[in-house]
């Protein structure tokens, strides 16, 4: 009955420590964009390569950007982006985008992080 409380402590700092692991820390894996449906509309945060082979193309009178990523299957897709992409923006190695699947590109609504 002594040790109860210290083990309840630890079990639920556990418990914390793996919800937090789940659902709260930034994952470093880069995503698979085959498991996007193009008919949910839902914006979701995306780490993918920036495809530096590829041109980055701003329209500032329409206010986009046009850019292509690569996923972890290395398959090409077509980004369309805000205009306003950051500075460093074209030295990006990976990018996180929030966004969502159309059939033939994905609609981001902004660029997360650059790294």
């Amino acid at each position: 009955m002594k040790y109860t409380r210290p083990i309840i402590a630890i079990f639920g700092a556990f418990i914390f420590y793996v919800i937090y692991i789940l659902f709260f820390a930034d994952s470093k894996e880069i995503f698979d964009m085959s498991k996007l449906n193009p008919d949910d509309n839902k914006n979701i945060d995306i780490r993918v390569y920036l495809a530096k082979d590829k041109p980055i193309q701003i329209d500032a009178m329409q206010n986009i950007s046009i850019f292509y990523v690569k996923d972890k299957n290395n398959k090409l897709y077509k980004v369309q982006g805000p205009a306003d992409v950051p500075e460093s923006f074209h030295n990006a190695e990976i990018v996180v985008i929030r966004g969502h699947l159309h059939h033939d590109y994905f609609h981001a609504s902004s660029i997360v992080k650059i790294e």
